[in-house]
């Protein structure tokens, strides 16, 4: 079963998505020099992200992977990616403290929990049920220790 031109779409929607979100946390390692080893940490894992849900991609394009996007809609994600270019720009511009970029960044991790995102992705090959679940794994991680920082913040 091919993937469909709208799933395609999602699919690297959800490449830049990821992207994105690295480019910020490294924008906020750099502007949060005593969180910086942190930061970086997240942005790291959210470029792993991104390059692991191109491997999934290819995949699917083989019909290795299935992928059913279930409520997710294409207009929902340019939404959200447009939101958070903008993110980046204030970032750009030095407009976060801690605090609000520390709140940015469970929100944004937390959407992409709540969207179960990476729920929508199967397969009959263990290696890419692997992919899978460190891609679940980490972004439920991350918010835990995004929430930890905030504590520690305060």
């Amino acid at each position: 079963m091919s993937l469909k031109p709208f799933q395609e779409k999602i699919l690297r929607q959800l490449i830049q998505q990821e992207t994105l979100l690295s480019r910020l946390y490294a924008l906020f390692s750099k502007q949060f020099p005593q969180q910086k080893e942190f930061w970086e940490k997240l942005s790291k894992e959210e470029a792993r992200h991104s390059k692991l849900i191109e491997k999934l991609f290819e995949a699917a394009k083989s019909d290795l992977v299935f992928f059913n996007e279930g409520k997710t809609k294409t207009y929902t994600l340019e939404v959200f990616i447009k939101r958070l270019e903008g993110i980046i720009e204030k970032a750009e511009n030095g407009e976060f403290n801690l605090s609000s970029a520390l709140r940015c960044a469970v929100d944004y991790e937390s959407s992409l929990i709540e969207k179960n995102v990476f729920y929508y992705f199967d397969s009959l090959s263990d290696k890419a049920k692997g992919t899978i679940k460190i891609l679940q794994a980490e972004t439920i991680k991350h918010v835990e220790r995004i929430k930890r920082e905030q504590k520690e913040a305060i």
